[in-house]
C-alpha cells in the first residue's frame, strides 16, 4: 500500500492471536446480524500503530453492549440478558479474547461505535 503499513509485528504466539482476531470477527458477525437489517458490510476491522502501541478494532452494527455490562461481557460464560441461544454462543469467546490479549501483554476493552454497534480495541506493545 502506498504510504501505508507494509508490515505491523506483535510478539506473541500466532496461533493465539489469530484465534483472538478470529473470535471478535465472529462475534460482531453473530451480534451485528441480530440487528435488523444488518449484514457483514457492517463489520470493520481497522489496525494500526501509533507510537509504540499496535491498536486493532473491530466494530458492528449490531444493537451494542449498554455501558454498565462492557467489563462482564468478557468474564467466561457471561452472556448479556436476554441473549438467546439461537443466537449461539456460549459466553467464551470474549473470555478467551481477554486471557489471549493479557497474556501478550495488551489490552481489551468494549464501546459503542456511536452509531449503533459494539467497538471491541485491542492494544499491544508493537516491535
Amino acid at each position: 500500500v502506498p504510504g501505508g503499513m507494509h508490515t505491523l509485528e506483535v510478539q506473541g504466539v500466532a496461533k493465539l492471536l489469530r484465534r483472538m482476531v478470529r473470535n471478535l470477527l465472529e462475534n460482531a458477525r453473530r451480534y451485528g446480524a441480530a440487528a435488523p437489517d444488518a449484514d457483514d458490510a457492517g463489520i470493520v476491522l481497522s489496525l494500526r500503530s501509533d507510537k509504540q502501541q499496535v491498536l486493532l478494532t473491530v466494530c458492528d452494527n449490531g444493537p451494542g453492549v449498554p455501558p454498565e455490562w462492557r467489563e462482564r461481557i468478557f468474564e467466561p460464560f457471561f452472556r448479556l440478558p436476554g441473549a438467546s441461544e439461537r443466537v449461539g454462543g456460549v459466553g467464551l469467546g470474549l473470555a478467551l479474547v481477554k486471557s489471549i490479549v493479557e497474556r501478550h501483554g495488551g489490552r481489551v476493552w468494549c464501546s459503542d461505535c456511536g452509531q449503533g454497534g459494539a467497538c471491541f480495541y485491542v492494544t499491544f506493545a508493537s516491535n
